[in-house]
């Protein structure tokens, strides 16, 4: 009986983490950008988990335009939340984001990352705070 309720307990636990994790997170974003191999234009942003591991939505806040992306866990838990681009020149691409005591998520290069890349051109990070949104 015992063993039923630590069971118990652990799966609403982990329920819990997991509906956390499924929070999404509001940004900004005063330039176009890329993620995964589309460019977005300037705007307000949503980024919410879809159903399947490790796979994303990128919305904007109107509803279009919207792409889905996959990114990877990363194993530290952020102190704060919010997207971190990488800028080449005048093209920012979206390469993490984060949710403040839950968890980091790393998106591999894209193909405009790769595009820029071959130029030459060297990345610096921008970060930018997001909001976490039910």
């Amino acid at each position: 009986m015992t063993k039923v309720l630590i069971a118990g307990c652990l799966l609403l636990l982990s329920a819990g983490l997991a509906s956390a994790q499924l929070s999404q997170i509001t940004f900004a974003s005063a330039t176009p950008f890329s993620v995964g191999n589309a460019t977005l234009p300037a705007g307000m942003y949503f980024i919410q988990p879809t159903n399947d591991k490790n796979t994303f939505k990128c919305v904007a806040t109107s509803g279009s335009p919207s792409i889905y992306f996959e990114a990877d866990e990363m194993d530290q838990t952020p102190s704060s939340t919010g997207v971190t681009f990488m800028q080449y020149g005048k093209n920012m691409v979206l390469k993490y984001f984060s949710v403040s005591g839950i968890q980091e998520f790393w998106i591999t290069a894209s193909l405009p990352e790769k595009q820029q890349k071959k130029t030459g051109a060297k990345g610096f990070k921008v970060i930018m705070q997001a909001q976490t949104t039910p």
